[in-house]
């Protein structure tokens, strides 16, 4: 458990590569966040381990707080999960998540990134169309729990910026 955060207290972010005794910090991550993908904890020490995935944590003052989760296949890579504590929102962190992955995925050679999001989940939208994703197609029905349908975003990675 992260303690509160002071508002005039200094925080300090560390991106790093997932470690598998994340896993309990990154559901219980996941049980605030009902907008992203509700994996089991095992699937991110899974993805890691894969030599096509990657996860990613953001630390703030020591205490894992978020991750973005991802895999690429030959020239393309897809977001498949990202996620920030609700009381480290809108700090910028999910961007700097992002940008760590996209720079990843530029050093592997990666033309085009794909990800789905729920349609109603707006501040995840906004999130992709600062950092260039466009609107390339939508899945019905394709969360539960609520259902709805999924918004599709890619984005062509081109030249050096994020």
């Amino acid at each position: 458990m992260v303690p509160e955060h002071k508002p005039t207290a200094a925080v300090a972010w560390k991106i790093r590569a997932f470690r598998p005794p994340d896993a309990s910090t990154l559901a219980e991550i996941l049980r605030d966040s009902a907008e992203a993908a509700q994996w089991p904890p095992e699937s991110y020490a899974n993805l890691a381990r894969s030599p096509s995935g990657f996860v990613l944590v953001c630390e703030a003052n020591a205490y894992v707080v978020a991750f973005i989760a991802a895999r690429q296949v030959t020239d393309e890579a897809e977001i498949l999960n990202i996620a920030v504590r609700p009381d480290c929102r809108r700090k910028g962190i999910a961007s700097a998540l992002l940008l760590a992955a996209l720079k990843k995925f530029r050093r592997s050679a990666i033309a085009r990134v794909f990800l789905e999001l729920r349609e109603s989940n707006l501040p995840a939208r906004a999130l992709y169309n600062r950092h260039g994703f466009v609107p390339s197609g939508r899945r019905k029905a394709y969360y539960p729990n609520p259902t709805e349908d999924a918004l599709c975003m890619q984005k062509e990675l081109t030249g050096i910026s994020a």
